[in-house]
């Protein structure tokens, strides 16, 4: 079999891309709405194997820019990478990320980041588990009834009372987006991929919190919430709601963490949270000297074993469900 050509695309390349990724889930539409819906999608960071005229491997990388430590960290999202399952054995996938590892400081770019069920293969390739805790709440109807001012979610209307409540929320989290517009847009298309619950709760007519909720790995997922100072109970009821909208599921998935407050919170509205270590979170420092200079730190740091755990606490970090990729 001829060796492969790795490269990038061209745009009238991408539904040859698509029709390569839809033998991974038999859904091509799924992996369509991160290539029309997220404004990070690039040709030029679209990377394909081809043998022979055929595509036989594809991954893409996004562009996140991630709050760490006071810095705003320009991160290389790497997903969809898939490969015909004729070349798995020949070494494809690696050569491809290896193309790409090498392409993504050219583009700017400090760390990577990803999200695997294959560990050692990833970890080979220079990127870390770093564990972060979710929480699991068994399938329970009670919270049916809508807490009191809650509603369905206007993309029009409420767009900015949220961005507003993601800020005050989520702004000095270390591990979370920053967000423009033109990402919040995108994002109402790809983050329930195909669709999601997105709940608001008002107060005195404006919004305190909301809730955003999906079907994913066969269960209920909260995706992403946050409120105001001072409108925790109203969360915890918001999700509550969420939860019980959920149950023809097995249970809920969310991200509590860092917040030991409302899983109090929830437990006092009769929802107890079992924690789960999720090992699927992967770093990869891309460029050691512009990620230390951005981070104040001697670049010597940045290449310890444990650098992604100390930045990134358990106990002190997220990375929202709604912004995979």
């Amino acid at each position: 079999m001829a060796d492969p050509t790795l490269r990038t695309i061209a745009p009238h390349e991408r539904d040859a891309v698509l029709d390569l990724l839809a033998g991974w889930l038999g859904d091509r539409a799924f992996f369509a709405r991160y290539f029309a819906c997220d404004p990070t999608f690039r040709d030029d960071l679209c990377f394909v194997a081809e043998v022979d005229g055929q595509l036989v491997s594809t991954l893409q990388v996004f562009r996140k820019r991630v709050r760490v430590d006071g810095a705003v960290l320009e991160v290389a999202a790497l997903g969809n990478v898939y490969t015909d399952p004729a070349r798995r054995t020949a070494g494809t996938a690696s050569a491809l990320l290896e193309r790409a590892i090498a392409a993504m400081a050219a583009h700017g770019f400090d760390a990577s980041l990803l999200f695997a069920e294959k560990l050692a293969f990833y970890a080979r390739l220079g990127w870390r588990s770093h564990r972060r805790h979710l929480a699991f709440l068994p399938s329970d109807a009670r919270h049916l009834t809508p807490p009191a001012g809650c509603a369905p979610f206007d993309a029009v209307r409420d767009l900015d009372g949220v961005t507003a409540v993601y800020e005050a929320h989520s702004g000095a989290v270390a591990g979370t987006t920053v967000r423009d517009r033109a990402y919040w847009q995108g994002q109402f298309g790809y983050a329930g991929n195909p669709g999601e619950r997105f709940l608001v709760a008002r107060r005195g007519g404006a919004i305190v919190a909301y809730a955003r909720a999906t079907g994913l790995y066969a269960l209920n997922v909260i995706t992403e919430h946050g409120c105001v100072p001072g409108a925790g109970e109203t969360l915890a009821d918001l999700l509550a709601h969420q939860h019980a909208l959920g149950a023809a599921l097995p249970g809920t998935l969310a991200q509590l963490a860092p917040e030991a407050s409302l899983g109090a919170a929830l437990a006092a509205r009769g929802l107890t949270a079992r924690a789960i270590e999720d090992p699927s979170w992967m770093w990869r420092v891309v460029d050691a000297e512009r990620l230390a200079a951005k981070l104040r730190v001697p670049v010597a740091a940045v290449g310890r074993e444990d650098f992604f755990a100390e930045l990134l606490p358990l106990d002190a970090s997220r990375y929202w469900i709604s912004d995979r990729f």
